[in-house]
């Protein structure tokens, strides 16, 4: 759906610095939302209550924009670069699909996806599918699967190359990334460039089939079973019920960092937000503030 979203950058000249990353990547289309139609150009939503300035939130940074159009519908720190902790698995997501993998050929986990991992589901030895690693790392945010992934594809350090090479090939100019998982704080970037690594995640179909369920049961080639749940406590909100359904999300936290959240909802009408939040003080916190601030930007834009 990228075509659509190339209207953000002439936005974002309105309100960042002229140096700031855009919001889009000329190089890839962005598949449109279902509700979307070949014959209809989709026009930026307008306030309906213009004496409305946002809601307050714990979190230090936010991003709220437009999905069809682009257009920025909230703003507080956009481009302030902190860590973004598990949000670092979108790109990985990203780069596993760029290198055209066999989703069911086999990953076996080894000892050194585990290093530094005090507590995870998997075992070593355990051998599971590249889809099924791919659910376990957006599902459940398994850092494991995540270091399984850019070994076997890549190796570990060329797929790291590949996911910060890839960032500035997307035209994103604050992503920087030392690890596939997310475990490093000197994994960063802006929450701006974040709403766009989640957006273009989901022109992935393999990616977009998955952001959205709330569990994996995955099956190892032992038979072992794990059943992963999301970590998106808010696949049970509001938010997941009419007139609202959650189309792709991902969290992330660090204790040196806080919590960070990416999600893309979507009305009724069809109209999708993309909405991003670091560095809110507890796990708690991070699931009001992406609903606080989801509910008024619907509440507060209508769209033509």
């Amino acid at each position: 759906m990228l075509d659509a979203l190339i209207g953000l950058l002439a936005a974002f000249t309105l309100v960042v610095p002229a140096h700031a990353a855009p919001f889009v990547n000329a190089g890839q289309v962005l598949k449109p939302l279902p509700s979307a139609t070949a014959q209809h150009v989709a026009k930026p939503p307008t306030k309906r209550h213009p004496e409305s300035l946002g809601v307050e939130t714990t979190s230090r940074a936010v991003f709220v924009a437009d999905l069809a159009t682009g257009s920025v519908l909230y703003a507080k720190k956009p481009h302030d670069v902190m860590p973004i902790a598990s949000l670092t698995k979108l790109m990985t997501a990203i780069v596993v699909m760029d290198t055209n993998p066999d989703l069911n050929s086999t990953v076996t986990f080894t000892d050194d996806d585990f290093k530094g991992e005090s507590k995870t589901v998997f075992a070593p030895g355990d051998t599971i599918t590249v889809d099924q690693a791919l659910h376990a790392l957006l599902i459940g945010s398994i850092n494991v699967a995540g270091n399984a992934l850019a070994r076997s594809t890549l190796g570990r350090d060329a797929f790291i190359a590949a996911m910060n090479r890839k960032a500035k090939d997307l035209r994103l100019a604050s992503p920087v990334f030392v690890d596939p998982t997310g475990v490093d704080t000197l994994n960063r970037a802006n929450a701006a460039d974040v709403a766009a690594m989640l957006s273009i995640a989901i022109s992935y179909t393999e990616i977009k089939g998955i952001v959205s369920q709330p569990s994996v049961t995955v099956v190892t080639t032992q038979g072992k079973p794990y059943t992963i749940k999301s970590t998106n406590l808010l696949l049970d909100s509001f938010l997941n019920k009419k007139p609202y359904r959650i189309i792709a999300a991902k969290t992330g936290s660090l204790p040196q960092a806080g919590y960070d959240m990416a999600q893309i909802t979507q009305n009724d009408a069809g109209h999708a937000i993309v909405a991003v939040i670091f560095a809110s003080p507890n796990h708690f916190s991070r699931f009001q503030d992406m609903k606080a601030i989801t509910a008024w930007t619907f509440d507060t834009y209508e769209w033509e």
